[in-house]
């Protein structure tokens, strides 16, 4: 009886596994439509414009496809105007044009064949006039929130219209496109010339903090006609879309994003954005080039923030140690020690004037204080832009 009594428990279990694994009460993934990139971009008469790029569901995107963009296919819904293009081998672009984000998701939900599905997303692409509006926080928490989009997505902020800035990416290097941005935001990520916490999700949460902002990525296209000519700058310490290079890749990721609540209001180079990553402890680069010499770093830098009891001072200590591994090595250790803090100097009043805390100084000054009331009270944020700013480096080359 009790072997009976085992194998009906085992069998009624067994029976539980299988409805769930058919997706009863859940979307078949025939049904779906997955999006990997999506953007918008400001519309006449104060509308809006999302566009995504998804996978099709073709043949083609079941073997892996990264092909070319194509041309224009249309279709209109009421409350606004929604449209599909030809897509590239394996993938789909739609758009649509409403009042609001949430809206124009509708939208296109109602005008396509397949349930909108934002779980793989990989990155929310925003126009720059756009992103410089109070609209930014709204538009991020209605994806993130109302379509359960993937909260490790990366923010990317744009001078370009941002459906033109998804329509002419595409895998290169032999990978999908999913694979090919993963790749991209990890890269770029180890090589410090974008900030950390550009996450969905993370930068929703910052928008919302009262003790930092967020900093989303920057992006432009790059047709290699605007190439900027820095004499003594490093290759980096400039904006995207001015690098002098060519590339299959069209867009370049370059630099910071800088946001004071939901309102973007500056932006920082990509060297500037590695010292931004090195003041908050975040940074991953293991090689720098100094001067025309190459260094490695050979041991885990110690950064150390806080804000002075004195005169609420901005300070942060720097200790690294570097090997010299090719060029002529021109500078003593001092020397760029001083680089260093100068750099880090001038990426914090930078910081400043756009009434910026992406290095998250609000988070140190805030454990002062007994509750929420007792910090907002303090009037540190009114006070941060004008703080003083202290930044010591020690650099050891071996």
């Amino acid at each position: 009886m009790r072997n009976n009594a085992r194998t009906l428990l085992l069998v009624f279990l067994l029976a539980l596994l299988c409805a769930a694994l058919s997706g009863c009460g859940g979307q078949e993934i025939e049904s779906c439509l997955f999006v990997l990139s999506l953007a918008v971009d400001p519309a006449p008469e104060g509308a809006l414009t999302v566009t995504v790029k998804a996978l099709s569901g073709t043949q083609e995107a079941a073997g892996g496809a990264a092909g070319e963009a194509g041309g224009g296919e249309e279709a209109s819904g009421a409350g606004g105007e929604s449209g599909m293009e030809t897509p590239e081998p394996g993938y789909i672009v739609l758009s649509a044009t409403a009042e609001s984000c949430l809206r124009a998701l509708n939208l296109l939900s109602a005008t396509t064949p397949r349930a909108l599905n934002l779980s793989q997303l990989r990155e929310v692409v925003i126009n720059r006039t756009l992103a410089q509006t109070d609209a930014t926080l709204t538009i991020l928490t209605e994806i993130h929130s109302m379509y359960r989009a993937n909260g490790e997505a990366t923010v990317v902020i744009t001078p370009d219209n941002a459906g033109d800035f998804i329509r002419r990416q595409r895998a290169i290097l032999g990978v999908r496109l999913s694979k090919y941005l993963e790749v991209l935001f990890e890269h770029f990520s180890e090589m410090d010339t974008i900030p950390p916490g550009a996450q969905l999700a993370s930068v929703i949460a910052a928008m919302r903090s009262s003790g930092g902002d967020a900093a989303a990525v920057y992006a432009a296209g790059n047709a290699f006609d605007s190439t900027l000519n820095l004499p003594g700058a490093a290759e980096l310490d400039r904006l995207p879309g001015h690098l002098p290079r060519t590339s299959p890749a069209q867009n370049e990721y370059l630099g910071s994003a800088l946001f004071s609540g939901a309102r973007m209001t500056g932006t920082l180079t990509g060297e500037e954005t590695g010292l931004l990553c090195l003041m908050m402890g975040r940074a991953q680069r293991r090689e720098a080039f100094i001067d025309g010499a190459q260094y490695k770093t050979n041991l885990r830098t110690r950064v150390r923030r806080s804000c002075a009891e004195e005169d609420g001072a901005l300070c942060v200590s720097v200790s690294m140690n570097l090997t010299h591994i090719a060029g002529a090595a021109g500078m003593l250790p001092e020397e760029i020690a001083i680089r260093i803090e100068r750099g880090c100097v001038e990426v914090l009043r930078k910081l400043q004037a756009a009434g910026c805390d992406a290095a998250g100084f609000g988070a140190l000054a805030m454990r002062r204080y007994a509750d929420i009331p007792a910090w907002e009270k303090s009037g540190w944020r009114d006070a941060y832009e004008s703080l003083p700013v202290r930044v010591s480096a020690r650099v050891r080359v071996l």
